[in-house]
C-alpha cells in the first residue's frame, strides 16, 4: 500500500488539463546517517508549494534543512513561474503567445519563446508533423463547434478543410527575436511542450541554489535526486477516471502523459484536445503515453508526439531524447513498454 510524499491540497481552482500524475511513496523511513544528523543540527524537512501554472495544477516540495531558505527559495520559484506564465499562457490575453496569435507576430520575442518554438519545430521535422504548434486553429474551431451544438461527430468538413489548411508549423517564420505567422488565421499553443519547460526551468533554478531532493510538478513531472530516505521517487498514474493504479519509480528523472481524456469534447471522448495535424481529427490509436527522460520538455513533447504518431513509430521519436522510454497504453487496456 501507497501513501502520499506529501498531503494533497485543501482547495484546487481549476481541473487539470494534461497533469495526470502524482507523488506516491512507501513508509517514510528516515535513513540513519539523517537521523543521527539530526541530533546535532537543524532537521531537514519538506517544504512545500500548491498552487497553479499553465492551467495546471501545480505544486512543488523540497527536503531542507534551513526553513527560511527553503521558503525564499520557493518563493522565487513562484515568481519564475509567473513570469513564464506570462510567456506562453492561453490564459492571460497579455501573455506573448496570446499576443502573437491575436496581431500574427512578434517584434521582440524573449529568449524563452524562441527556445521553445526552435524546439517545436525541431521536433515537428522530425516527427514528419506529428507534433505541431500551429494546431490551435483546430482547438478553436473544436471548441466553437461543441459550444453551440451537441453533434457528437464534430466540426463539418468544411470548416475543418478550412482550419486544416492554416496548420503548418513551417509557416512559422522564426528570425532572432522576431517570430510571425503566414496566415491571420493561423495560431500557435506550446501546451505540449511549455509546462515541460517551464518545469525544466525551476528544477534546473533549485539545483543550482543547492537542492537535492525535489519534486516539481507544474503541468509535467520532474525529480532532482531520490527521496530522503534513499529509495526513488514514486510517481502514480492516474487513469482517466481519476483513480491511482500503476506506478514508476524516478530518479533525477521526468515524466509526461498525453491522454485524449485530458480534455474531451463530446460524452464517447472520441473528440478531444489532442489533434492529428494530418487530419484534423482526435488522435485515437492509443489510449495514453507516458513518456520517462532526463529532462521535462523533452517528455512532454514525446509523449504528445507519440500519441499522435502512433505505437509504430514511438521507437524512432524516442530515439530524440537521451535515455527516453515510454509506456503506451493501448485502446483494448494492454501496455506496451518501449
Amino acid at each position: 500500500m501507497t501513501t502520499p510524499d506529501f498531503p494533497p491540497p485543501v482547495h484546487r481552482q481549476r481541473p487539470s488539463r494534461r497533469q495526470v500524475l502524482t507523488i506516491l511513496a512507501g513508509s517514510a523511513a528516515i535513513p540513519l546517517g539523517v537521523a543521527a544528523l539530526r541530533m546535532w543540527g537543524p532537521q531537514p524537512v519538506f517544504h512545500y508549494w500548491y498552487g497553479e501554472a499553465l492551467g495546471a495544477e501545480a505544486s512543488m516540495q523540497l527536503w531542507h534543512s534551513n526553513a527560511g531558505h527553503a521558503k525564499r527559495t520557493l518563493a522565487r520559484m513562484v515568481s519564475e513561474v509567473l513570469r513564464l506564465e506570462a510567456v506562453f499562457s492561453l490564459y492571460r490575453p497579455d501573455s506573448e503567445i496570446s499576443r502573437l496569435n491575436r496581431d500574427g507576430a512578434l517584434a521582440d520575442a524573449s529568449r524563452d519563446m524562441t527556445n521553445v518554438l526552435e524546439r517545436a519545430r525541431a521536433l515537428a521535422d522530425v516527427s514528419g508533423g506529428a507534433f505541431d504548434p500551429s494546431v490551435q486553429p483546430l482547438w478553436t474551431l473544436y471548441e466553437n463547434h461543441f459550444r453551440h451544438t451537441a453533434d457528437p461527430e464534430g466540426p463539418p468538413p468544411g470548416p475543418l478543410a478550412a482550419a486544416r489548411r492554416v496548420v503548418d508549423y513551417r509557416k512559422i517564420d522564426l528570425t532572432g527575436r522576431k517570430v510571425r505567422l503566414a496566415s491571420p488565421r493561423m495560431g500557435v499553443t506550446l501546451n505540449g511542450i511549455a509546462q515541460g519547460y517551464v518545469t525544466d526551468v525551476v528544477a534546473d533554478l533549485l539545483r543550482n541554489e543547492g537542492f537535492d531532493h525535489v519534486v516539481v510538478e507544474l503541468g509535467e513531472t520532474r525529480v532532482l535526486g531520490p527521496h530522503p530516505d534513499g529509495r526513488p521517487w514514486r510517481v502514480g498514474l492516474k487513469d482517466s477516471q481519476g483513480g491511482t493504479g500503476r506506478s514508476i519509480d524516478l530518479v533525477d528523472q521526468s515524466s509526461a502523459t498525453s491522454g485524449g481524456y485530458g480534455t474531451v469534447f463530446d460524452p464517447a471522448g472520441k473528440n478531444h484536445h489532442i489533434f492529428d495535424p494530418a487530419t484534423g481529427l482526435s488522435a485515437n490509436s492509443l489510449a495514453e503515453v507516458v513518456v520517462i527522460a532526463p529532462r521535462a520538455m523533452d517528455a512532454d513533447a514525446l509523449a504528445t508526439a507519440i500519441f499522435v504518431a502512433g505505437e509504430d513509430r514511438a521507437p524512432a521519436l524516442l530515439a530524440l531524447a537521451p535515455a527516453a522510454r515510454a509506456m503506451l497504453t493501448r485502446k483494448d487496456g494492454t501496455v506496451v513498454n518501449i
